[in-house]
């Protein structure tokens, strides 16, 4: 997969930017159906979070 994706890059790294990737399209389609309903208090807070942890995991932003 990773010869495929993003030859220049190591396996890792590959794996880990299409994890977050794929995380996000997760969250992306929970929110307009309402899933998070009841479940997340602080929506802001919770969508910060679950973009800036994996956005670290492979390198862009902060911890």
């Amino acid at each position: 997969m990773a010869a495929d994706l993003a030859p220049g890059l190591p396996p890792g790294a590959t794996a880990a930017s299409v994890a977050a990737w794929t995380q996000k399209f997760g969250l992306i389609g929970f929110e307009p159906f309402g899933r998070f309903h009841r479940v997340v208090g602080d929506r802001e807070a919770f969508f910060r979070h679950a973009v800036l942890r994996p956005a670290h995991g492979v390198g862009l932003g902060p911890a």
